[in-house]
């Protein structure tokens, strides 16, 4: 009798870009009909701070290095990391990150190594599973957010039916609702990593190859055939 070997079930939960100090990127975003979040999220011990555009189903998330976000010791390289990646244009690094979430009980092994890392603004006993191999400097930012923080989106639209004010910010001018397909697109030159072969394979996120990084959103289906390309401003393209 043949082994049964278990499949991690992951789904996509949030991408985050690297932006200028305080995201005055965000205004391409506003432009195209996105609802920004009110609340700026300071990651203390990472020495980041971002805004996000919240969906039903994931969120999009502008990242920038603050000064005022401390830096816990022995996460200095962490912090370089995140500062070539907003010079993604001239340093070649890839200025997205793609998280993902597990949607079984069980947290079945990956077929590549993987590693933690416990930043002091997760919850106690929380941590973040890197897909990424730690001195890769040309992939993007793959990784697990913790289950405590993944997106629950019957959660969501338990708030958003709830008629709270601060659901608000679920309500877009431009009409979206939720993330339906993720396209990640590599610069010709780059050579998958197998982490995002595996995410591909999974369908969980799509690959391709042009001039550049850029990452694109297709929501609701693309049902409206609407099209916003935030370039130059953000290396991200949305299909509604």
């Amino acid at each position: 009798m043949g082994v049964t070997v278990e499949t991690p079930e992951l789904r996509f939960d949030h991408v985050w870009i690297m932006v200028s100090p305080n995201a005055p990127e965000r205004a391409a975003l506003e432009r195209a009909g996105f609802q920004i979040a009110p609340t700026v999220n300071h990651h203390e011990g990472q020495g980041t701070a971002s805004v996000t555009v919240e969906f039903q189903n994931a969120f999009l998330e502008l990242m920038w290095l603050d000064p005022d976000v401390p830096v816990a010791p022995g996460y200095e390289r962490a912090v370089e990391k995140f500062r070539q990646r907003v010079l993604w244009r001239t340093s070649g690094w890839c200025p997205i990150g793609i998280g993902f979430r597990r949607t079984s009980p069980a947290s079945a092994p990956l077929p590549f190594p993987t590693w933690s890392l416990k930043p002091d603004w997760l919850p106690p006993g929380s941590s973040i599973e890197m897909l990424t191999p730690r001195d890769d400097t040309k992939s993007p930012s793959l990784f697990i957010s913790p289950r405590e923080l993944a997106m629950d989106e019957a959660t969501v639209l338990k708030f958003i039916n709830s008629g709270s004010p601060n659901a608000s910010m679920y309500r877009h001018p431009n009409g979206v609702r939720r993330v339906t397909a993720v396209r990640l697109v590599s610069p010709k030159t780059y050579e998958p990593i197998e982490p995002l072969t595996y995410l591909q394979k999974l369908k969980v996120v799509e690959l391709g190859q042009n001039d550049d990084w850029l990452v694109e959103l297709t929501l609701d289906g693309g049902q409206k055939h609407k099209v916003q390309d935030m370039r130059p401003q953000l290396p991200l393209l949305v299909r509604y």
